[in-house]
């Protein structure tokens, strides 16, 4: 459980998260070779820093959105919160802020000391925990860990639901959640409700057994339904379309045994850097539902804490009905839809002054772009030109990063070297607004995310890739409640059988 866990003071007591698992390089020669690696030094730290503060000013325009709906930035964040935790940590020889020495870390130190508090398989622990301890449910003392508080006394998730208010189960403003990153911004924790809700959906249709049999059978139904829309919606949005086709049918490459890696890990180059991308995809601001007025991204930021609070809240401290999102505002095909901001080097100007506790006034942790260049030079993430000749791509030319590209930011690349040895996180974003207008990532990019995911997908012994004889696994959906309606195959469907859209 991830009770204490969340972007604004890490991990708060070491003994709270009693399993780990590995983080690891996809090139571990290139992370420990300074000629793959930005330059080390102040000059360096200075120019990533001054990076950062040109990325992060973006006041929002017709112009800068895409054709991809806004959800599917906060599916993105789903999906890291449900896979990793502790890249962002602040602590021992990851930390960056206050303007602290910030050189690059051994790597042989950072595989060992920084460690993923989170299982890499799209299991939807972030929704589930793990399973409560079934044996023990109708018992006096049943309630007695964080998983089982999540979980009513029949197995189903706690919600909170009156007349059209929905929210998470909170106390005080609390939210009782698994992992509170999933509250951190209003609109990640309304999906959150509704991943909880799916369950519950899900659980609900199963035509028979016992209380324990049908929360079994719906917490895979879920988590193939979860997975099927990651590897089947989400990544071909998000992704080169190719990139994707070609790593289901023909890879991972650099991942599993195939590429000699003995053990299981999750890639340091995918979550610190590459996976960042959507961090370019948060507007400016959003509009929660038609009675409502958008709300700033940083007042959407913390919003259970912030200094805003009090208006998201009724007196019982759940969420006010004005505040519940209505989908058609951020899925599926509605003219009220708002789209992502598109994927290009510039980020929402309020992710530059974020409101976190411990990041107001951070030169470095209250800026999100400079946290991101400054994190992935401390644990020695090799540069773009790096990654794409270990790939066998060819990496855009110094003129192909600075033509076009905004004239501040385009000073700095030359002025720091960094048109030659670039940042892995901004390279990410500036192929996708060269190969594709913004529409998705470039072929580095792709290759890095698409590798990542699929590979875990394709190990899991518990995928629906890897059960496709049962009967809720098809080739094109996974239908979660037979003959009901219960086809999963995008996002939206997910939502509808939560009863939260459509």
């Amino acid at each position: 459980m991830f009770d204490l866990l969340n972007h604004a003071t890490g991990l708060e007591v070491e003994g709270e998260i009693l399993f780990s698992t590995n983080f690891d390089y996809l090139f571990p020669d290139a992370a420990r070779s300074s000629a793959c690696l930005v330059p080390d030094g102040p000059e360096c730290t200075e120019g990533l820093k001054t990076l950062g503060t040109e990325m992060a000013g973006d006041t929002g325009g017709s112009a800068d959105f895409s054709d991809t709906p806004a959800v599917y930035t906060y599916f993105g964040q789903f999906i890291d919160h449900d896979t990793t935790a502790r890249t962002d940590r602040e602590h021992g020889l990851s930390q960056i802020g206050n303007y602290e020495p910030v050189d690059a870390a051994d790597p042989d130190d950072v595989v060992v000391e920084v460690r993923n508090g989170r299982r890499p398989d799209f299991d939807l622990d972030s929704v589930f925990g793990e399973s409560p301890a079934l044996a023990a449910y109708g018992t006096p003392d049943a309630v007695t860990s964080q998983t089982q508080k999540v979980h009513e006394a029949d197995l189903r998730l706690r919600l909170f639901r009156a007349g059209d208010r929905r929210d998470v189960p909170r106390e005080g403003r609390e939210a009782v959640i698994p992992d509170a990153r999933n509250d951190e911004n209003l609109n990640l924790s309304q999906l959150q409700f509704a991943m909880m809700a799916f369950h519950n959906a899900v659980m609900d249709a199963q035509p028979s057994g016992s209380d324990v049999q049908r929360h079994v059978r719906a917490r895979q139904l879920c988590r193939w339904a979860f997975q099927f829309v990651v590897v089947n919606d989400w990544l071909p949005t998000v992704c080169d379309q190719g990139v994707v086709a070609d790593t289901l049918a023909n890879g991972p490459r650099f991942l599993g045994a195939v590429a000699g890696r003995p053990h299981a890990f999750m890639p340091l180059e995918y979550s610190v850097a590459a996976f960042r991308f959507a961090h370019s995809m948060v507007r400016p601001e959003y509009q929660p539902n038609a009675g409502t007025a958008p709300r700033p991204i940083n007042q959407l930021l913390g919003f259970a804490s912030n200094a805003q609070s009090d208006d998201y809240f009724d007196v019982d401290d759940q969420l006010k009905e004005e505040f519940v999102i209505d989908w058609d505002f951020y899925a599926g095909t509605a003219s009220t839809v708002q789209m992502a901001r598109k994927i290009d080097t510039k980020i929402a100007a309020g992710l530059g002054t974020l409101p976190f506790e411990g990041r107001v006034g951070d030169p470095v942790l209250g800026n999100l772009a400079r946290a991101n260049l400054l994190r992935g030079k401390k644990l020695c993430i090799p540069t773009a030109q790096a990654m794409s000749h270990a790939f066998r791509l060819r990496p855009l030319s110094a003129d192909q990063l600075t033509d076009g590209e905004d004239s501040d930011i385009a000073d700095v690349l030359v002025q720091y070297g960094f048109h030659k040895r670039t940042p892995l996180w901004y390279y990410v974003l500036r192929e996708a607004a060269v190969q594709h207008g913004g529409q998705r990532l470039g072929e580095l990019g792709s290759r890095i995310v698409a590798e990542t995911i699929i590979s875990f997908v394709k190990q899991d012994p518990n995928s629906y890739l890897a059960n496709r004889d049962d009967v809720a696994v098809n080739k094109t959906f996974v239908d979660v409640i037979p003959g009901s309606g219960g086809q999963v195959r995008q996002i939206t469907d997910l939502l509808e059988i939560a009863g939260v859209h459509g």
